[in-house]
């Protein structure tokens, strides 16, 4: 008995040995095919860092705004054209960068952060002529210091974002605007999103309405989906939610409506004047969606209204698991129109 359990441990190393050479042999294969295939020797400042660490470019927080000695674009651009160009999964390190992260018109592109900041994060159609940016994943966790903004994309997917006011890391040298997920966006995936604070200064925020805004007149973005969202403070309101194919997780909205209306523009989809009537969560020609878990605070909060079921549709409707009231405020209710289309299943 002793023999054959011996027996079996040593096919079993065996076993593993082989499998694991095997897995070398793979691993060095697909090493040989990104040599073959991707040569960066026009590119690499820094040899000591892997094909895919964005230092081998030059690209650290304090140097990334440089120009490369090879391309004639900055350092952090050469790094993206890089990775959409040859395919390369590329890896940004941690540091306050102090520039903008343009996506704009990108596609195909794989990339890691590591509390990686910037000061807007912007993946956006620019104009007619240049692709709308598709296919783009940011692992990892980014920091911007003006706003997440996504116009006219397709598929994209974000680990976390974590949006924060610093009037000296804001190249505007304002507060946060927030995240707007704007017209033509589709099939936007969220993991974590936070916005720790939305400014309303009467000339620089003139079009920031709400932490977290999706809307887009008449090409309203379609299945966005953020896993938990967690807005410590808006001046303003706190979700403005229009389309269809939507899929919220867990919500949590600490403070809202803590700031001024003065200078705002009106908002999509919504009657003139509503966009002063401040609101945690607001619902508008919402189709087919769904938050799974909403936490309201209401303590030190001075908007109108909690919240606002506004116009739907019974026969798509927005759909509410738990709607949750936490020191609740007899002065701020809850506005529903009657034809909103909003179902809410257990409130508390």
């Amino acid at each position: 008995m002793k023999y054959i359990s011996k027996l079996f441990f040593v096919l079993a190393i065996a076993l593993c040995s082989c499998k694991n050479e095997k897995n070398k042999d793979q691993n060095k294969n697909k090493a040989d095919e990104v040599k073959e295939v991707f040569n960066d020797s026009s590119y690499v400042l820094e040899p000591n860092f892997p094909v895919g660490d964005a230092r081998r470019y030059g690209v650290t927080a304090q140097t990334a705004k440089l120009g490369h000695p090879y391309t004639g674009k900055n350092r952090l651009i050469t790094a993206l054209d890089i990775a959409e160009e040859y395919g390369i999964e590329m890896s940004f390190p941690e540091g306050y960068y102090g520039m903008n992260l343009n996506l704009s018109s990108h596609r195909n592109l794989k990339l890691n952060f590591n509390n990686s900041e910037f000061n807007l994060i912007q993946i956006v159609q620019i104009n007619d002529t240049l692709p709308a940016p598709e296919n783009i994943t940011l692992g990892g966790t980014l920091i911007a210091f003006d706003k997440l903004a996504i116009t006219e994309a397709n598929n994209i997917t974000i680990d976390s974002v974590i949006i924060k006011s610093d009037k000296q890391k804001n190249l505007l040298e304002g507060r946060s605007r927030g995240c707007h997920i704007y017209h033509g966006s589709k099939d936007i995936k969220i993991k974590y999103l936070q916005v720790d604070d939305l400014g309303s200064d009467p000339i620089k925020d003139k079009y920031t309405h709400a932490a977290l805004a999706i809307d887009g007149w008449n090409n309203n973005p379609v299945n966005v989906q953020i896993e938990k969202i967690h807005i410590k403070s808006t001046d303003r309101h706190g979700i403005y939610i229009t389309g269809k194919d939507h899929l919220i997780g867990d919500v949590i909205i600490d403070r809202f409506g803590v700031g001024s209306s003065e200078g705002m523009d009106g908002m999509q989809d919504a009657q003139l004047g509503e966009e002063k009537e401040f609101k945690a969560l607001w619902i508008n020609k919402c189709y087919d969606s769904f938050i799974e878990n909403i936490t309201i605070n209401e303590k030190d909060s001075k908007a109108k209204y909690t919240a606002h079921f506004d116009a739907g549709d019974k026969t798509k409707p927005f759909t509410i698991g738990n709607f949750k009231v936490i020191n609740d405020n007899p002065k701020i209710d809850i506005l529903e129109e009657e034809n909103s289309g909003v179902v809410i299943e257990i409130m508390d």
